[in-house]
């Protein structure tokens, strides 16, 4: 009999009281040969009845559910969902989904009805809906995200009308309440052929439709140093991170803003003004850092014209022109480089849009916290790539590297309380995953790269035994003698924090090194 021994003996003494039938699943992954957790079963009793009788027995029964009601007991991992159905084997299966959940087993016999044939579809590895696709998609259209979860899980292919269906109907999965959307995508994300779903969900149009920000990447040309087009390059991000929900749509949501971003190498020339639009040269808005120290100069721009926005510089140089000896006020680089520059703040501003959609914090670990560190990764999915960038391309000073380690760990691992090695893995698996993820040089630098990783792996466990030896009586009674409080002291003790964490010459018992620190942080106070 299918099912835990906990399970059978639920199945067991509810087929006393009337016929039991084990469906969906498990009956469907026991023809498979794969061992399934959860087991799902319907009886002819009302759920009212089947509690009451399941609560004599000395179970503790669960109503639950809102869209499909069902009485459900649990025991550490092991979940047993009975149903009520009319007693009618084969009216019950054209309620179902798919075929191949539309197989019963007799709990008291072992007996098998197959009235849809779903044992022939088994077989031949295909997922077909059960009756009229439009029917079973218009009941219940999550329908259709479980569609693409099995079909990738095991390898089915989609019969023609069911498919077909299935893309009419897309555009009412936005009925479906929010929690259940999300907890559906999750399952997906998480499988391990989850770039041929991501696919299948890019053929039904489900991007285009509810996150238009991913459909765009399709076909968006990256620069010289990848071989695949920003979506395909995405596709293969996630599929390379770890199985977990949070990396895999970090991964999925990390180049969202290279549409935004896209851009040709370009030179402009002229006044930089600020205007009620922000500052512009010549009438080209720019886009950039410290412009506030160009205002009302005369200069030359080195940056990279929007593709989708022509009329906007993201600027990378700027230097100032004595005077302008030509008349041209902009001019497009002959074969000029492809840029996305700031890509990854952008991409982590559309994460906020997007994530009102859904509810990830239903799936991901720590609720809405887990919302923020999803944010934090895409925005500083780069940070590993632009901070080791000349080390990736050659040997230099070893012992510089490990330094420069130390402090990348430490600002990505401090949240201002504690040291989190956690969060520095899931950048570091990222990285690694966008690294693999169709660059030019990936295979050359290998080797290098993994070993910068592992500095930075090595600099996590110093950093964490590091933090837990800091004594902090000299600093206080330091700080004590300066009157530093509130919000200045904790300015103050960050700052040297930072300093001790990531440099082992320095020691908080040092009252030269606090008095060095003291100056320095007076000093940062009057700019």
């Amino acid at each position: 009999m299918i099912g835990t021994p906990f399970q059978q003996e639920i199945l067991k003494r509810l087929s006393e009281l009337g016929p039991v039938y084990i469906v969906g699943g498990a009956v469907r992954d026991a023809h498979l040969g794969i061992p399934s957790k959860d087991v799902d079963a319907v009886m002819s009793l009302s759920l009212p009845e089947i509690k009451i009788k399941l609560s004599e027995g000395g179970f503790t029964p669960h109503l639950m559910g809102a869209h499909q009601q069902t009485v459900s007991l649990f025991r550490g991992t092991e979940r047993v969902d009975i149903s009520g159905f009319s007693g009618e084997v084969e009216t019950d299966a054209l309620r179902r989904d798919f075929t191949v959940n539309a197989i019963y087993q007799d709990v008291r016999t072992g007996e098998i009805k197959d009235p849809l044939n779903g044992l022939h579809d088994l077989r031949a590895k295909r997922i077909k809906a059960c009756g009229c696709a439009a029917d079973r998609f218009k009941e219940d259209p999550l329908r259709i995200l479980r569609l693409i979860r099995l079909a990738t899980r095991y390898s089915f292919e989609i019969e023609t009308g069911t498919w077909r269906s299935a893309v009419d109907h897309v555009p009412e999965i936005r009925q479906v309440a929010l929690e259940r959307i999300t907890e559906e995508l999750g399952r997906i994300l998480i499988l391990a052929e989850v770039d041929k779903a991501l696919g299948l969900l890019d053929d039904l149009g489900y991007f285009q439709i509810y996150i238009p920000e991913l459909a765009r990447l399709k076909g968006l040309k990256q620069n010289r140093y990848h071989t695949k087009d920003a979506w395909e390059h995405t596709r293969q991000v996630v599929k390379n991170t770890p199985s977990r929900v949070l990396l895999r749509l970090a991964a999925l949501f990390h180049d969202l803003g290279k549409w935004e971003t896209a851009s040709r190498e370009c030179y402009a020339w002229g006044t930089i003004r600020l205007t009620d639009q922000g500052y512009e040269v010549d009438g080209i808005k720019l886009v950039g850092k410290n412009l506030v120290q160009w205002r009302d100069k005369v200069v030359e721009v080195h940056g990279g014209r929007l593709d989708n926005y022509p009329d906007t510089i993201v600027t990378k140089r700027i230097k100032a022109a004595q005077q302008l000896t030509h008349n041209k006020r902009l001019e497009m680089v002959p074969e000029g480089k492809r840029h996305f520059l700031q890509h990854e703040w952008e991409s982590a501003r559309l994460v906020k849009e997007i994530l009102p959609r859904f509810r990830w914090s239903v799936v991901l670990p720590g609720g809405r916290s887990g919302e923020r560190e999803l944010h934090f990764l895409v925005g500083h999915h780069m940070l590993g790539s632009l901070t080791f960038m000349s080390d990736l391309k050659t040997e230099g000073d070893e012992n510089k590297v490990r330094h420069k380690a130390r402090r990348f760990a430490w600002e990505i691992g401090w949240n201002g309380q504690n040291f989190v090695t956690q969060r520095v893995e899931n950048l570091l698996d990222l990285w690694r995953a966008d690294f693999l993820g169709g660059k030019q040089d990936s295979e050359k630098n290998s080797e290098r790269f993994d070993w910068i990783q592992g500095q930075i792996k090595n600099a996590c466990g110093f950093l964490t035994e590091r933090a837990d030896q800091l004594e902090w009586a000299s600093f206080e009674e330091f700080v004590r003698g300066r009157r530093l409080c509130g919000e200045r002291f904790g300015q103050f003790k960050e700052q040297v924090r930072r300093r001790v964490m990531t440099d082992t010459k320095y020691r908080l018992s040092d009252p030269q090194f606090l008095e060095q620190e003291y100056r320095l942080f007076q000093n940062n106070r009057k700019y």
